[in-house]
């Protein structure tokens, strides 16, 4: 087997036998070998920065002789040494499997207790595998695709996300409320002590690409100077909210919910998604919805209703929490009103300003086969021509033009 499939190389660890006895599970008796094993490249270049993303396709022959085609998806860490020493520290693929495993199948429950049938994600696998992963079930073959990140979500696609997430807040919420908070080691805050320097080092970076293009930005003089002071407050903001606070209304966030973390299933010819499905839960919070209403409307969504649709979302967004909160008998007293959610978009709007130092970039990047994280995330000279590309290039400026404007105008980069 070749080291490497296209620019993705495989791990040295990756082998057939290792999925042996998951294939056994999945045909019983009927299992009589692996005729053939292929990993190829999950992505195409340039759309996944922060791990190796690889579809696995196996043949597997039956007792009669027969072969049927499976395949998996299988997400792998970069071996990259800053990446490395965090995952030691926050467990990110730990945290992954646990969501997967064990917090999804619970809140699915909860929904089909009280009689509606709500899916979030695929199926996840346990294997014995020597280094970092999260084996999962391959949505392709059954219709499931992105939106490209280039074009965004239209109006449909950003409603059916927030009917998604309105049911996920909802369940989470309740569970927290009915049995406490998560003890689980795996959904310990994401931003722990232990990584806030990588963080604090990785915000210096990209900062120096911002603050320098910042003029290169439509209406700057009007927050330039709000964006310079929020800036070096910046983490110790977000780690703020990350604690959450018993007065506002917490759920369990995706944490990283934007275009490629997104899959659609269509039916027939319709344009409009019949199924949404959530996908990477590597960095999953307990703190305000804000965090991800925030995160996947101002990162996701078409120029065009970003902002001028923001409000319209928002009541959208809040007639499925209700109503699905409702449904799994969540107290009516503790169901947060229309206007209190707005009053929490307001006090984490400094969300809007990690979505355009963070999000934006790679998201609003042409694609490029030299992509990668190592020089997202550091200083490199291969870096610094990626970094000056990602924060001054015409589609980047276009939108965090306006949503500078759009924030500053809401206060929502004071301190």
């Amino acid at each position: 087997m070749s080291d490497e499939t296209g620019t993705v190389a495989l791990p040295k660890w990756l082998k057939a036998d290792l999925f042996e006895k998951l294939l056994k599970e999945r045909f019983g008796s009927n299992y009589a070998g692996i005729k053939s094993f292929k990993p190829v490249a999950g992505l195409t270049p340039g759309e996944n920065y922060s791990t190796i993303m690889l579809r696995l396709h196996f043949e597997v022959e039956l007792n009669d002789h027969t072969i049927e085609n499976v395949s998996f998806m299988l997400k792998t860490p970069h071996d990259f040494e800053m990446y490395r020493e965090i995952l030691k520290k926050v467990n990110m693929f730990v945290v992954e499997r646990g969501v997967f495993l064990q917090v999804i199948p619970e809140l699915e429950k909860m929904y089909q207790d009280a009689g509606l049938e709500v899916k979030f994600g695929a199926k996840a696998y346990e294997i014995e595998a020597p280094d970092e992963y999260v084996l999962l079930q391959d949505l392709k073959p059954f219709g499931f695709k992105n939106v490209d990140r280039l074009e965004g979500l239209n109006m449909a696609h950003t409603k059916s996300v927030l009917k998604k997430l309105a049911q996920f807040h909802a369940a989470s919420a309740n569970r927290i409320l009915v049995k406490g908070p998560y003890t689980q080691n795996f959904l310990q805050p994401t931003y722990a002590d232990s990584m806030k320097e990588n963080i604090e080092q990785v915000a210096e970076t990209l900062g120096k690409y911002l603050l320098k293009c910042l003029p290169l930005y439509e209406g700057f003089e009007e927050y330039s100077e709000a964006v310079h002071k929020i800036h070096p407050k910046f983490v110790d903001l977000m780690y703020d909210m990350h604690t959450p606070k018993p007065e506002d209304f917490n759920a369990l966030n995706h944490g990283d919910c934007w275009t490629n973390n997104i899959m659609f299933r269509y039916e027939g010819e319709s344009p409009e998604p019949a199924e949404t499905y959530l996908v990477d839960f590597q960095m999953p919070k307990v703190c305000s919805v804000a965090h991800d209403l925030i995160y996947f409307l101002l990162g996701s969504t078409q120029f065009d209703i970003q902002l001028s649709q923001f409000d319209y979302f928002i009541k959208f967004y809040h007639d499925q929490l209700v109503e699905h909160l409702r449904l799994i008998r969540y107290p009516e007293e503790k169901i947060p009103s229309l206007r209190f959610l707005h009053t929490q978009l307001l006090k984490y709007g400094r969300v809007g300003y990690h979505t355009v130092l963070m999000l934006c970039p790679p998201v609003l990047l042409d694609r490029t086969d030299d992509a990668n994280l190592t020089d997202f995330v550091t200083e490199s000279d291969n870096g610094d021509g990626l970094k000056m590309a990602m924060y001054s290039n015409a589609r980047y400026k276009k939108h965090v033009s306006a949503i500078l404007t759009w924030l500053n105008n809401r206060g929502a980069l004071q301190i």
